[in-house]
């Protein structure tokens, strides 16, 4: 985690650092989903889009998509439906591409 990353140094970390460690997060998301265990992937998949710059669709866009696509099913797992919801709105307002919107519709 970030805060593992900079304590005691004070830090600030460069858009690059957050990035890798929301990419981190990521994979730490999936490998929660495979293990079952839903409630840690959310929190890795929140740690990630907490982590990703302001502009984070236009910078890091297969990363962010990849963070909401993951939320979105994983609270329609936890039974979370109205965040599964705004996650699915955020991906459809944001894809560029068809096959971009596909996995999110199919959660509608």
């Amino acid at each position: 985690q970030i805060n593992i990353f900079c304590k005691g140094r004070g830090c600030n970390p460069s858009d690059d650092e957050r990035t890798q460690f929301a990419q981190s997060n990521a994979k730490a998301a999936k490998l929660a989903i495979a293990a079952s265990s839903f409630t840690r992937a959310q929190y890795y998949i929140d740690t990630g889009l907490q982590l990703l710059e302001n502009q984070h669709w236009e910078s890091h866009y297969c990363l962010t998509l990849d963070l909401f696509e993951m939320s979105a099913s994983v609270n329609f797992i936890n039974g979370n439906i109205s965040k599964m919801s705004s996650c699915l709105d955020e991906i459809l307002s944001h894809c560029r591409a068809f096959d971009d919107s596909l996995k999110a519709s199919s959660l509608l």
